[in-house]
Parts: C-alpha cells; structure tokens; sequence
C-alpha cells in the first residue's frame, strides 16, 4: 500500500481555499429552491395525513440512528403517515456563511431546510401525533456530527486535503469549534419545544434504555440505540398499535459520506483527554439517559481502559 504524500496535492489545498467563494454561492442556490421545495414537501406531508389522519414524526437529532426505526415504521401496514425531523424549531436552522454555526444555547444550527415545515404544520394539524426519538453516546455523537457534516460545515475550508491534516490540528478543530454540549442540548431545545413537555423531567428506566410518556394529543417513545434491535422492533409494534411493524435493521445509508480514518483519529485524540470525556458524561441529558455504573462504562470505553490487563510477564528460567 502506498503511503500517502506528507502535504496535500495542490489541487486539494486549492480547491479548500476556493471554498470561501463557493460556500455562500452555493447557499445562494439553494436559498432560490428553498420555497419551492418547502412548498411541495407541505403539500406531500398534508396529502399524506389527510388519506390517514394520524401523525408518526421520527423526531432524532442528527447522527442517532433513526433511519432503522424511520423505515420500519413506513414498511408497517398502518393507519397513519409517517415523516422525520431532526431539527423543527427555527433557532437551529443556518442562514448560510458568516453566521454562526452554534446556536445561542449551544446546540447545533444546519441547513435542513425540509425541517421548517414541521412547526407550521403542526400548527394546524389537529391530529394525533406520535414522537419517536432516539438517544446515543453524546461522544459519538459529536465525532459523528463532526465528521458526517465536516464537507458542509465544520471542516468546510479544509475537506479536501483533511486526510493530510496533522493530528494534532485536526483535534484542535474538533475541540474548538464543535459545540459539545449539543447532544444534550437538542432535547431541551428541540424535543421539549416541539413535543411539548422535557423529557428530563420525566422517568426514564436507564436499565432497559426506553420510555413512552403522553402530553395531552401526543404521545413519544424514547430508545437508546443500544438497545437490541428485537426489543426496538417489539416497543415499535406496541407503541404505534401496529403488529406489521417489520423487523428493525441497523441501517447506515450514508456511511461513506466522511472518511472513516476521521472518527478513528479523533478517537485517539479522546482517549487522552479524560477531562473532555468527564465534561460531556456530565452533561444533564447523559445523566437523564444513562445510570452512573453505565457512565463510568462508557468512561471507560473513550479512555481504553476496559481492555483485559495483560498478563505479566513470567520470570526467566534459571535452569541450565
């Protein structure tokens, strides 16, 4: 295997360097589309509850895993629509270069502009609605957001020559300008605005890694996403009344998106850093979501040190 060269081609570092012009061109191409596409996706989802009148929202935030339970509940013969947002309330949405990507409560901002329609549509809609949402390891989350999303937004001036990135760089970036605390933040700003209630407040059993809660016309089930794919797809049945729900499958439909050399040397760079790691197990959520045995596991896992010892070495022979 060729060894890659030491600094990026110059096609690469020009082509990063173009990005401050391409960015809010490409922005400005999207923005034109922008009403057109909200215009349909509303026509579709208001077609769609009116041939079946209840509501399933995947409600997830980015990263969570949520394509699994999204396409089971739409294979499900049942008597309601289905659609996903990962962020509906209007603070997250990004208005394109120059503004800032970190919301003023420390969430994540994206251009998902497919999302805007949800806020107005509920609005109007008078039906029942029914909330999936699912919750992972807030550090994989952040090196997954991080990653996945790098081309559009945080790694944006340097994606094309980022595989020649030092290490050390790329771990200055990730710590500097992600907002590490948005996984956390997402329920309280996104869930609790859009569903209704705080899902902090409410019990959660961390030993079984779900609940279902019901807040006047709308009821939510919440699943980590470790918890096994059978007991997903039965809590799925059982919470949309719907024995056809199928089997739930891990799905990853858009792995290839961001270099899976990112993810492995930004975990390196985790591992030696137990302050980082103790401030994001820290975070509300993760105590919500996570017993404190489960947490020092996790702790555990980032830092590498529930690998078996290794066994000590014997002492050499004396006999001749």
């Amino acid at each position: 295997m060729q060894t890659p060269p030491e600094r990026a081609p110059l096609l690469a570092r020009i082509r990063d360097l173009a990005e401050t012009i391409n960015t809010p061109i490409r922005f400005v191409h999207e923005g034109l589309r922008h009403g057109r596409n909200e215009r349909r996706a509303l026509k579709r989802l208001r077609a769609a509850t009116a041939a079946k009148p209840k509501l399933v929202i995947v409600l997830s935030a980015p990263k969570t895993a949520s394509t699994s339970v999204l396409l089971a509940a739409r294979e499900a013969r049942g008597d309601f629509a289905v659609t996903r947002a990962h962020h509906a309330q209007p603070e997250a949405v990004w208005p394109g270069a120059g503004t800032r990507l970190v919301t003023e409560h420390g969430g994540q901002r994206h251009r998902a502009q497919g999302d805007t329609i949800m806020l107005p549509f509920l609005r109007t809609f008078g039906g029942e609605v029914r909330f999936i949402s699912m919750v992972r390891d807030p550090i994989a989350y952040n090196v997954s957001n991080f990653t996945y999303f790098g081309r559009q937004y945080w790694l944006r001036h340097h994606w094309r020559t980022v595989r020649w990135m030092p290490a050390e760089q790329l771990a200055e970036l990730f710590f500097r300008t992600f907002p590490h605390a948005a996984s956390s933040v997402w329920w309280q700003r996104e869930f609790a605005q859009t569903v209704g209630y705080d899902p902090l407040k409410q019990p959660f059993d961390t030993e079984a890694g779900w609940a279902m809660a019901r807040s006047g016309r709308t009821r939510s089930l919440i699943m980590r996403i470790d918890v096994p794919d059978e007991r997903k797809t039965t809590l799925l049945r059982e919470f949309l009344e719907c024995p056809s729900v199928p089997d739930v499958r891990r799905e990853n439909l858009n792995s290839v998106k961001a270099p899976s050399e990112l993810g492995e040397r930004l975990k390196l760079a985790i591992a030696a850093r137990p302050d980082y790691v103790d401030q994001v197990l820290d975070l509300p959520a993760v105590r919500h979501f996570w017993s404190d045995a489960q947490r020092a596991r996790m702790r555990a896992t980032w830092l590498r040190t529930d690998a078996p010892a290794r066994p000590a070495p014997q002492p050499a022979s004396t006999q001749g």
